[in-house]
């Protein structure tokens, strides 16, 4: 497959990302399109995506929206709630013995340190030499067995990542993968539908206009709901450039991790709620 994040880069906003994808350097493309096996009946529709053909990108870039909507998106608040426990361990792991520890608390069956190399089971042999960019270290949800190491071959001052298997390290909660509606919605009756999305949709940060587009309602409907959010210490809003960004407190986060494991919040098309 291709890598993704080296041609959309390291953003959690999927618009933002297409946008990276179109306008990705012909030769980044090529680099990672020149190792994959493509069948014979494809070969001329690889070309002229090598080629910066803007129809190809386009497909590309309506196939990704498709597998987000489909693979992702029904399942993100319960995925990024696992990966934050993950996440978690790894800040204890550094916090109690610094990086060495953490390192060593890694799966041994994919990755082991050998000061002051890393190793790492992967079925292409390279060596990569950090230089000083340091290594980011993440976990990734639809990788069952086998980690992968990232790195953009355009940009030799970007950190290379190391993506391992989150569900390898710890069996998911049963709800992981459930997406049904269930009785109760305890985050609807608490908050309302409307602010309940909108908590929901905060979840990895987004501006007002990207929170809108989320929850399927106005930007001054969801800019008054955020302003509730707010007020009671569930959100928090602040200047990116001359972008307003929402993102959850830690109050909010545990709220929604302990609703979500009962329903899943529906982005919702009108702005009624509490």
């Amino acid at each position: 497959m291709i890598d993704a994040m080296s041609l959309m880069g390291n953003t959690a906003d999927l618009d933002e990302a297409v946008e990276n994808l179109l306008a990705a350097p012909r030769a980044l493309l090529r680099a990672e399109l020149e190792n994959l096996q493509i069948q014979p009946t494809h070969r001329n529709w690889a070309r002229n995506l090598a080629d910066g053909d803007r129809e190809a990108r386009l497909q590309v870039a309506a196939a990704l929206r498709t597998s987000h909507a489909t693979t992702t998106a029904p399942y993100w608040p319960r995925m990024h709630s696992f990966l934050t426990s993950v996440r978690d361990r790894y800040v204890r792991a550094m916090g109690e013995g610094g990086t060495e520890r953490m390192l060593e608390s890694l799966d041994p069956s994919l990755v082991r340190w050998r000061p002051p190399v890393l190793e790492v089971r992967h079925p292409r042999e390279a060596d990569i030499h950090l230089g000083g960019r340091g290594l980011v270290v993440s976990s990734a949800v639809f990788s069952l067995q086998q980690a992968e190491v990232l790195a953009c071959p355009g940009d030799s001052a970007q950190a290379p990542v190391l993506a391992l298997p989150a569900l390898g390290a710890e069996p998911p909660e049963a709800g992981l993968w459930s997406v049904g509606d269930t009785a109760g919605r305890p985050l609807e009756e608490l908050l309302g539908r409307t602010r309940a999305a909108v908590l929901e949709a905060v979840t990895d940060g987004c501006s007002t206009t990207d929170l809108a587009r989320r929850v399927r309602v106005s930007v001054s409907s969801v800019s008054q709901h955020a302003t509730v959010l707010r007020k009671v210490g569930l959100i928090t809003t602040g200047r990116d450039g001359k972008t307003t960004r929402h993102t959850l407190t830690p109050l909010g986060a545990a709220l929604l991790e302990s609703g979500i494991h009962n329903a899943r919040t529906l982005p919702v098309s009108s702005s009624h709620g509490r």
